[in-house]
């Protein structure tokens, strides 16, 4: 098997996928309209256009930073949760029941295991939360989510109280339509040490009395530290966002979460209505991925971009976050990846593996057919040997320059955000420090895996047939042999009950 066909069963793959998909009622799009690179191009437009903004305006500049493998992107000010969800560590989300006062079209909540069972029983979330205090569970981000919990205000104020002593210092955040709430509850609420509240808003169509909706925000923003809103971006109601986020920021609303529209597989009559297609190539790599949300419609991207172009252009003081469909699905491969950073057995077994730092896939390169003898013997020989340490010692300075870069080159957390009396400083460190651990594991297990002999850092694959080495490997091997059919590869690590820890690869693409 040649690179061409080895990497074009991914391409089968995806379309007996998307065929399958075409049984819950809505098409795809002919072609993709807005690809994921076009992200990174409106980065560039953007902080260029800021870098030559008049600084007599009035308007906020502020960069747009294009982060978690391209996948988040925002300006302003971004939740300390939201940077903690990308990993998925120390964080947690709880509900009392599925019951809720909307009926958005769009809500994936059927999606969830025993739905109709929750719509009519509770749980009790501040025991949840003793026992998985009880058991050694670490958090510094909670949530509680629904349905809608203003419906369980007691239970609500009890976890929140319960979250505070538990885990002090916690971030505690809940989701709201915003409907019942009140002055006395949202009293209840900032005493119990409340740090953001999250207005799930829908678009008018489905909607009831905007107006009220807009004081209880300002109520909102008068009493609790961060005041969010979250709401999926509907494709050709720009004008009305637009309009929204201008509203929302004289408001004083601390940021808004702009989300990928999904289709969750079903009530396709209502996303046919509107004229609705599925995205192509609706996942950077397919996989199975635990997030309900469904599949994303085509242009929400498109028009999320715009939104955060336009939040550049007015100069908006609130932060403007777009979560897509791929920023949610990161912490699920960090978390089954995971453990490749801290089992040496595993890492040693699969030493010419590494973690990718943007989007946490394990990943290594292959060549095949002819080139996969000469890679192999090649790598193997002194000069090959020589050749790929000096190119890991280049790698190993490259990344240490990256992460020493002025701030203005590349933004910190810490510096790119607000510093007024509201910053949750403990939240954000708490999340920086998770970060700097896990970049720490990185660091440690690429050590450890640079100490092993070259031969344990190479495979061969006769079926294929094809040798496998590392990423950093990759120039080295080019210069060797520039003609070299090579491709890189994903993975991420399943757990099978019988046999533990497998490796299981995802995607490959063409080097070269």
């Amino acid at each position: 098997m040649n690179r061409a066909e080895y990497c074009g069963t991914y391409d089968v793959v995806r379309a007996d996928f998307e065929e399958s998909v075409a049984q819950f009622g809505l098409p795809f799009e002919a072609a993709e309209s807005c690809p994921r690179a076009h992200r990174l191009e409106l980065v560039c437009e953007v902080n260029a256009f800021g870098q030559g903004a008049d600084e007599s305006h009035d308007e906020v500049r502020q960069p747009l930073h294009c982060e978690n493998g391209d996948a988040s992107l925002w300006r302003g000010w971004i939740s300390p949760a939201c940077l903690a969800c990308r990993k998925g560590e120390r964080t947690a989300t709880f509900f009392v029941s599925l019951k809720c006062t909307k009926h958005c079209y769009f809500c994936f909540n059927p999606n969830q295991e025993d739905y109709e069972f929750f719509r009519t029983h509770t749980r009790d979330i501040a025991e949840e939360l003793r026992q998985a205090h009880a058991q050694g569970a670490q958090f510094d981000c909670l949530a509680i989510t629904g349905g809608e919990p203003c419906l369980h205000k007691p239970e609500v104020l009890e976890f929140l109280r319960c979250a505070k002593e538990l885990y002090p210092g916690v971030h505690v955040r809940i989701y709201t339509s915003g409907d019942l709430l009140d002055d006395v509850f949202l009293n209840d609420l900032a005493a119990a040490g409340l740090d953001e509240l999250r207005f799930s808003v829908k678009p008018q169509d489905t909607d009831g009395d905007q107006e009220e909706l807009f004081k209880r925000m300002a109520a909102a923003v008068r009493v609790i530290p961060d005041v969010m809103v979250e709401m999926p971006v509907m494709p050709g109601e720009e004008q009305e966002m637009r309009d929204l986020l201008l509203r929302l920021d004289e408001l004083g609303i601390r940021g808004i979460n702009l989300l990928e529209l999904c289709f969750p597989l079903h009530n396709e009559q209502e996303f046919k209505r509107r004229g609705f297609e599925l995205r192509r190539k609706p996942y950077k790599v397919l996989y199975n991925y635990w997030y309900a949300g469904g599949l994303p419609i085509a242009d929400s991207e498109a028009a999320c971009l715009d939104l955060l172009r336009f939040s550049e252009e007015r100069g908006l003081r609130m932060g403007v976050h777009y979560c897509s469909l791929d920023n949610k699905n990161t912490g699920q491969v960090f978390q089954q990846n995971r453990g490749f950073l801290l089992d040496d057995g595993f890492a040693r077994s699969h030493a010419w593996l590494a973690m990718d730092e943007a989007d946490y896939f394990l990943k290594c390169v292959k060549a095949f057919g002819e080139d996969a003898l000469r890679v192999r013997d090649w790598l193997s020989s002194k000069e090959g040997t020589e050749a790929v340490e000096l190119a890991e010692a280049k790698a190993f300075a490259a990344d240490v320059l990256s992460r020493e870069m002025p701030g203005d080159a590349q933004p910190t957390m810490e510096a790119s955000v607000p510093q007024d009396a509201h910053f949750d400083h403990v939240a954000y460190k708490r999340v920086a420090s998770l970060n700097d651990e896990v970049r720490h594991a990185m660091d440690n297990r690429a050590a450890f895996l640079s100490d092993l002999p070259i031969e344990d850092r190479v495979s061969f694959d006769s079926e294929v047939p094809s040798a496998v080495f590392p990423v950093a490997w990759e120039n080295a091997v080019l210069e060797r042999f520039p003609d070299a059919e090579l491709a890189e590869c994903w993975h991420v690590v399943e757990f099978d009950e019988s046999t533990g820890p497998v490796l299981r690869e995802v995607y490959a693409t063409p080097l070269g």
